[in-house]
């Protein structure tokens, strides 16, 4: 993913021509072979290549290889042929890698300070060797790079912009015996006078072996040309045993500094005084012992006197004032110093050797807060640099260095250490200014490293390195998996930065890190940097392959990867008024962008925790990604040949954004969570809408490329996209939308609607057309909305979120997914589908143009569209719910209601549509009952019918019959799933459209839902008892039923009568199954009191029906003329409402209102009833066809009513038979016989009424219910009784007046005719004449039993005499009373003559 963009492109640039033609070596290689054609991929180095063609990549070897063919231990020792590498022209880059400007590199990473990239250069040995040990370093000066492994020395240009570059492979003489070896130690020399081209040395640590090429490509030539040693070879004397080379620093033109283990410092050079090659080696000396053993000193005080004995951290050198002159610096890692000036030719003289670990760590801890808990005694230097000389003064001005910037004599050594304070599992690093002087040692500036605290490795290639290269305003900080770029500029003047520093803090400055893979073949085993050449170029800076850049950059050996430049982007910004920054942004950018590339040797994630809170990073996160979707970010191309490539590149970089805040453990709040989602899943949903649109474009005919997609993005207003300048070339308005516009998909897919709208009312196109954009735009719409659940499912954990639940709050946006817009235009694109496919789809007469396939997929889209319009109603709604806002409330509300109404009727729509199963698959889905229950009842129905129709053959009816019979058996399992809630609901509509007969024949309940169904609706109680009695054989529960029926909510009383009797009689019979069966327990004795109890409501329900029936029969002949029910009821307000008076209309209102109900045979209340009996005219003939009216109105008071109730409605009874009389007329006795008084008595209704419950009293002693007149007064008088709580209050306060008005007609007869005198008096003469009529017919009984004891006597005595002869006599014909009935009831004229006797 990461090859360069010009990889191959055409031979390798050397530094030396390759046209000239070299040589065989022998005849042997003499054999010419075919030239290679071009080609566009690299060569390995196993390709067969032609020995004649020009070499660009050589091997010098030496003249005693031959004595070393044998492998020691595993380490390669074969000398392969001299053999070029051919560099073809490079391959066209990857989708999505990036290269600088023309150099072939590959950007890793990049943000506003600085770029990381990876040069294409590498040869290809070490490209294929990567596994294998190696080390080596960058010379920036020639622009060349060495790398060194157990057997092989090899010398590249890394600039050069080939993947396999011109090399330069040296086979070392003396390589390593063992593989755990140290590696050789090498260094790339100036050029001699006589060459351009570096020259080569190469140290074997362990032998002290040392060889020397002058030229690295004059030693190829001559070694081709000649069979005479092109190098030096010599070795290091003085050796101890077990000591070896572990360093060696270049300190040209001095020449080079060896590093031993043993602490000891030799000075190398490899040119004799004349310039000419030789190896010469003596040790330095360090001044602090008597040293008599000469120049090299001696082995005791080497091994007991050196100070640098075994923890050297870094050797240094820095340039003298003088031609030929260095200064060297030395420093262990418990910060001993030691310094000296070396001349050429080896002269040396010790300068500096001081101990400044306490002032170190004194110094650092306090600056640093944070090491002052870690060990004091865990204090390391790592490393140091000389800080460059000769600055500008506005570099020095900005630095935060201290003034010996400006020294320019050797007397002064200006450094800057790299030094940690280490506890178990982290470090403390920070980087110390130092200056050596002849005054003493002086601690500058300390900036601690906050970006990185990982502890040095001890067993990696390198140690960690410091660079500061000029202008010395940024620190490269180099560990074996990172690097750290440090600013060292002082930050802008500010009052927090000026309160930091004195308080003894450094301010913040720019400081970042860049992680490597922390992979065993991922490692750094060498650096170098490169410095800003300026403007006027030197002779040596013109060299090929020397570097030119603006900017400081660290140049990295990365085994396993390749060359890697890390350079900063703009060095004097780093010295502005705003230099760059590390911010959340930042960190994710690089992350994102980066992190995603295949084969990245950079690791983003994981390895440490951001420096940032958790909202900042989550607002970076949203910023990020709303640019992403907008294509905003500089790091996206603003144009892309293929779209989809950009649009599936742009949903890696957001899915690598989650990713990456997952690694971090960010805890985003639930408002970031569901806005990155949701620009997520809008990224993934427009990749879609984009692959359809490719799709509905090739399947339009050529001349018609105009999809519902373009059409949308062009429809859209102005104000809701952004609108493309055609000036810069913005031409396509399509492509551009996708570029831009993404975050705004909500609109797109809302906008499909109106699209088809104006289409179909503009008449822009045919029917054949709209009916392509109808399909288009359901696909898009139902796909879009389909895409989007599917992403926020698949990712719910990734973002943690519950897809189930809707995001709520104020602080969180309504779903894109469901915005009102989205919700009311998808809807209305649902509802035109169906008006399209109602108008073209259902006739089957075919005779409109539209394609019937493109109709069929529309319908077939229509489960799935259905689906997702629900889930946005769902959505919508519940995401309003949770609103603060009370207009989204409501809003939310309305959709609500709209979701209730619509999961019926669409999903009930696509039953018209022959989609059946779709959807019942919808309702169960929706967990929709109702419409479930619709759908499959209605199915059956329409089965069944079918099979019936004329049209249909006997096959296809069998067949339709047995489809509908599997329809029944699915509806039994679905009742046994979803127990009564469906159940219920399908019996209602089989009832409605079956009957009776079709709830009571489905045989697949096996539940009992039907019962239960029936049992649980009082409306069908009628239907109930009979299910009871045929399927359940509960005659108990029948009973049960129609009592209940009977005695509440049966209206007519016809009806009524019916079921008090079929009541009855089930009662009956299931006592008579208990008394067959002898049941005598516990259950069966509450049973039967129970059943009593039952019984006696049903005697007082038929008593009153009997009642009812009487009064009807006494209006019945009244009315018989009426032509019609208002008829009816005039002629019986006419005769019967006659005594009310006209001024009462109250109380005419409410007799009225009683008089309809009972012509119209309802069951009365028994208020209402009372009512009727009390108020209505009767003839006279009353008395003996029904009883007395008052006394009928007493009984209904007795049967039906109970404690205040009864006591008021018989108050109400007398008052009303008291007014009836003229009791001033009865109280008028003057010139009045005794006779003549007893008749007036006994013609009133008070006495007639009191006759009739004194006779009742006979049968029933319970039955007294008379009521004196005074004790009538006042009843309903101030408040009525119950049935008039909820009438107005000008009717109610009518008839209080009504019952004031009875009330003072009852308060003046008591007063002024003396109504309780006579109430007594007739009560008492009635009660008489009732036991007088009980007298007279006991008697009349016993001479009746007289009669018939005498006629049996003289029968026996006749037969006795043998007289035979009839005897019948009158017993046959004789009236006999019986013992429970005293007495039959008197006829008016009886009562009357009694009374008067």
């Amino acid at each position: 993913m990461f090859s360069p963009a010009n990889q191959e492109g055409g031979p390798a640039k050397g530094t030396r021509s390759s046209r000239r033609r070299q040589r065989p070596v022998s005849s042997d290689n003499s054999v010419q072979q075919p030239k290679a054609k071009r080609q566009r991929v690299p060569l390995s180095e196993t390709t067969f290549v032609n020995p004649d063609a020009p070499t660009e990549m050589f091997e010098v070897k030496s003249d005693k290889l031959d004595m070393l063919s044998v492998k020691r231990d595993g380490i390669e020792n074969v000398v392969p042929a001299p053999r070029k590498e051919l560099s073809v022209r490079s391959k066209k880059p990857k989708a999505g890698e990036r290269s600088s400007k023309g150099d072939g590199s590959i950007i890793l990473t990049s943000n506003n300070a600085y770029a990381v990239s990876k040069l294409p250069a590498l040869p290809d040995r070490l490209r294929q060797d990567a596994p294998n040990r190696q080390h080596g370093a960058i010379y920036a000066s020639n622009g060349y790079a060495l790398s060194l492994t157990h057997t092989h020395a090899f010398v590249w240009p890394y600039t050069s912009t080939a993947s396999s570059p011109e090399t330069f492979t040296f086979a070392l003489p003396y390589p390593s015996k063992h593989a755990s070896d140290p590696l050789p130690l090498g260094s790339l020399v100036a050029p001699s006078a006589s060459s351009d081209e570096p020259g080569l040395v190469i140290v074997m640590p362990v032998s002290g072996k040392i060889s020397y090429w002058e030229s690295i490509s004059s030693a190829v030539t001559l070694d081709f040309l000649s069979k005479q040693r092109t190098g030096v070879e010599d070795s290091i004397s003085g050796m101890f045993s077990g000591e070896h080379v572990i360093h060696i620093v270049n300190a040209e033109s001095a020449g080079f500094v060896l590093v031993l283990t043993s602490g000891r410092l030799a000075y190398m050079t490899v040119r004799d005084g004349h310039g000419r090659p030789g190896i010469s080696v003596q040790f330095l000396r360090n001044g602090l012992s008597n040293n008599v053993g000469g120049f090299f000193g001696s082995i005791r005080h080497a091994l007991s006197a050196s100070p640098l004995r075994g923890d050297i951290a870094a050797v240094r050198s820095g340039s003298g004032t003088k031609l030929g002159e260095r200064i060297i610096v030395a420093a262990t890692t418990k910060g001993k110093l030691l310094s000296w000036r070396v001349h050429r030719g080896g002269h040396h003289e010790l300068l500096t050797d001081v101990d400044i670990k306490d002032q170190l760590a004194k110094e650092i801890q306090e600056t640093d807060s944070e090491a002052i808990g870690l060990p004091q005694d865990s204090l390391e230097v790592h490393d140091f640099t000389f800080i460059p000389r000769g600055l500008d003064r506005k570099h020095v001005d900005s630095s935060r260095l201290s003034q010996a910037l400006l020294r320019q004599d050797d007397s002064v050594q200006h450094l800057l250490l790299l030094t940690s304070f280490t506890s178990r599992r982290q470090s403390r690093y920070s980087l110390v200014e130092l200056v050596i002087s002849v005054e003493g040692v002086k601690i500058g500036m300390v900036r601690p490293l906050t970006s990185y605290s990982t502890p040095a490795r001890t067993t990696t290639p390198i140690k960690p390195r410091i660079y500061l290269p000029r202008p010395a305003l940024v620190a490269f900080v180099i560990f074996d998996r990172a690097v750290v770029i440090a600013s060292m500029v002082q930050p802008p003047d500010s009052p927090e930065s000026q309160l930091q520093e004195d308080s003894h803090i450094i301010p913040a400055t720019f400081e970042d890190v860049i992680d490597f893979r922390d992979e065993d073949d991922v490692q750094i085993v060498g650096s170098g940097i490169e410095e800003p050449t300026g403007n006027n170029y030197t002779q040596d800076e013109l060299r090929a392959h020397r570097p030119r850049t603006k900017n400081p950059a660290a140049v990295l050996l990365l085994q396993g990867a390749g060359t890697v430049r890390v350079a900063v982007s703009d060095i004097e910004r780093f010295a502005s008024d705003e230099p760059p920054k590390v911010t959340a942004k930042t960190k994710l950018e690089q992350a994102v962008f980066f992190g995603v590339k295949e084969a990245n040797p950079l690791v983003f994630q994981g390895r440490r925790n951001l420096p940032f809170s958790n909202k900042e990073i989550a607002d970076a996160a949203i910023e990020l990604s709303n640019e992403i979707v907008s294509s905003k970010s500089p790091f996206l191309a603003s144009l892309s040949a293929s779209l989809e490539v950009n649009m599936k590149t742009r949903v890696s970089y957001l899915d690598a954004l989650i990713a990456h805040l997952v690694a971090l453990h960010v805890e985003l709040d639930a408002r970031s969570r569901w806005l990155l989602l949701y620009n997520a899943e809008k990224m993934t949903v427009a990749t879609w809408i984009w692959e359809q649109h490719e799709r509905f474009l090739a399947e339009r005919p050529k001349g018609d490329k105009k999809t519902l997609i373009s059409e949308t993005a062009v429809f859209i207003n102005e104000n809701q996209k952004t609108e493309p300048i055609a000036a810069i070339g913005e031409v396509d308005s399509v492509r551009h939308w996708f570029m831009h516009d993404v975050w705004r998909l909500d609109i797109f897919i809302a906008w499909g609607y109106q699209v088809i709208k104006t289409t179909w009312t503009e008449k822009l196109v045919n029917e054949a057309g709209l009916a392509r954009l109808v399909w288009e735009a359901a696909t898009v719409n139902n796909g879009a909305l389909r895409e989007a659940h599917r992403y926020r499912l698949s990712n719910a954990r990734l973002y943690k979120i519950d897809p189930r639940q809707t995001a709520g709050g104020n602080a969180i946006p309504e779903p894109w997914t469901a915005t009102h817009l989205v919700a009311n235009n998808v809807k209305r694109l649902l509802e035109f589908c169906h008006l399209f496919l109602d108008t073209y789809f259902l006739p089957s007469d075919g005779q409109n143009s539209v394609d019937r396939k493109l109709l069929e997929q529309i319908r077939d889209l229509l489960p799935a569209f259905t689906r997702q319009y629900l889930t946005v109603l769902q959505e919508f709604s519940a995401w309003a719910a949770k609103s603060e806002d009370a207009q989204a409330q409501e809003l939310g509300k309305t959709y609500r209601q709209h979701y209730l109404n619509d999961v019926y009727e669409k999903v009930l729509k696509l039953k018209d549509y022959d989609l059946w199963e779709q959807a019942i698959g919808l309702a169960q889905e929706y967990n929709a009952l109702v419409t479930l229950a619709d759908v499959v009842v209605q199915q059956i129905l329409t089965l069944e019918s079918d099979a019936g129709s004329p049209e249909t053959t006997s096959s296809q009816a069998q067949e339709k019959l047995a489809l509908a019979d599997e329809k029944k058996q699915q509806m039994g399992r679905l009742m046994e799933k979803y127990h009564e809630k469906f159940a219920f609901r399908a019996y209602e509509v089989l009832l409605k459209n079956s009957g009776v007969q079709g709830v009571l024949d489905f045989q697949y309940d096996k539940g009992g839902y039907a019962t239960k169904f029936l049992r649980t609706k009082p409306e069908l109680a009628k239907i109930s008892w009979i299910n009871d009695v045929q399927r359940e054989k509960d005659i108990d529960h029948a009973a049960e039923t129609l009592l209940s029926l009977g005695l509440g909510r049966e209206q007519q009383i016809w009806n009524k009568k019916i079921e008090l009797s079929l009541g009855k009689l089930a009662l009956m019979v299931e006592e008579s199954e208990h008394s067959v069966n002898g049941d005598i327990s516990s259950t069966h004795s509450d049973s039967e009191a129970k059943n009593g109890a039952n019984l006696q409501k049903i005697d007082r329900e038929l008593e009153l029906i009997k009642i009812q029936d009487a009064l009807y029969s006494m209006i019945f002949p009244t009315i018989r003329e009426g032509v019609d029910a208002a008829a009816e009821l005039e002629l019986a307000m006419k005769e019967h409402g006659a005594l009310i008076p006209k001024k009462q209309k109250a109380l005419a209102q409410i007799f009225e209102d009683g008089m309809e109900r009972l012509l119209k045979h309802e069951a009365l209340q028994p208020f209402t009833l009372i009512d009727l009996l009390t108020l209505s005219y009767l003839d006279e003939s009353h008395w003996d066809l029904i009883g007395d009216q008052f006394y009928l109105a007493l009984r209904v008071a007795g049967f039906a009513l109970k404690g205040e109730d009864r006591v008021n409605a018989e108050r109400l009874i007398w008052r009303r038979c008291f007014i009836r009389d003229d009791w001033k007329r009865v109280n008028e006795t003057n010139d009045k016989a005794d006779d003549d008084q007893l008749a007036t008595i006994g013609e009133t209704r008070a006495y007639k009424t009191m006759f009739a419950v004194a006779d009742e009293n006979n049968l029933d002693k319970t039955f007294r219910p008379f009521v004196k007149p005074s004790d009538a007064l006042g009843v309903y008088t101030e408040a009525l009784d119950r049935r008039f709580d909820a009438m107005h209050d000008d009717f109610r306060h009518k008839l209080l007046d009504a019952m004031n008005w009875e009330d003072g007609k009852l308060r003046n007869f008591i007063e002024k005719a003396r109504l309780d005198a006579w109430a007594a008096s007739t009560r008492d003469s009635a009660e008489k004449t009732v036991m007088n009529a009980l007298n007279r017919k006991t008697a009349e009984a016993k001479q009746q039993r007289d009669s018939r004891k005498q006629a049996v006597a003289d029968a026996a005595n006749a037969a006795r005499n043998g007289r035979s002869g009839n005897a019948n006599g009158n017993a046959n014909g004789s009236s006999i009373v019986s013992a429970k009935a005293p007495f039959a009831r008197l006829s008016d004229g009886e009562r009357t003559q009694l009374f008067v006797a």
